[in-house]
């Protein structure tokens, strides 16, 4: 397997919806135009490849100094469990550093295990004011 990793790639809206449709993960998919926004919007864009097939994908809102939000995380399904969403995570810390910058995401509740697996720590003092439209 030829996995290529690439950071801030230009992605076409359609495959985004696909990995978040292969993943499991919960998306607006059938808003594209919603979908175009989130990726034209993130400061952070790191895919896989596996060939010419996009199989993973990670969104990250960053200040580049003090946080980051990792605001996706989809990996294809057939691909899950092969270190790719870690290797996703290892990408983007290697870019914006480990000493100054915090990194925080929001989990589904059956991802809580693998990433605490990897080393995010829980926070209990988080708060949200939820959307309106999933």
């Amino acid at each position: 397997m030829g996995l290529e990793y690439k950071t801030n790639e230009c992605c076409d809206v359609k495959e985004v919806e696909e990995v978040f449709n292969k993943s499991g993960i919960r998306r607006p998919v059938r808003d594209t135009e919603r979908i175009q926004r989130m990726i034209d919007n993130a400061d952070e864009i790191i895919t896989v490849r596996d060939g010419e097939r996009l199989i993973g994908i990670l969104r990250a809102i960053t200040d580049y100094s003090y946080c980051c939000y990792i605001s996706d995380i989809a990996v294809d399904k057939d691909y899950q469990g092969l270190g790719i969403g870690k290797e996703l995570i290892r990408v983007l810390r290697e870019r914006l550093g480990e000493e100054e910058v915090q990194y925080f995401l929001t989990s589904a509740p059956k991802a809580v295990g693998f990433y605490e697996k990897i080393g995010f720590e829980r926070a209990d003092k988080a708060f949200v004011i939820k959307r309106k439209k999933n």
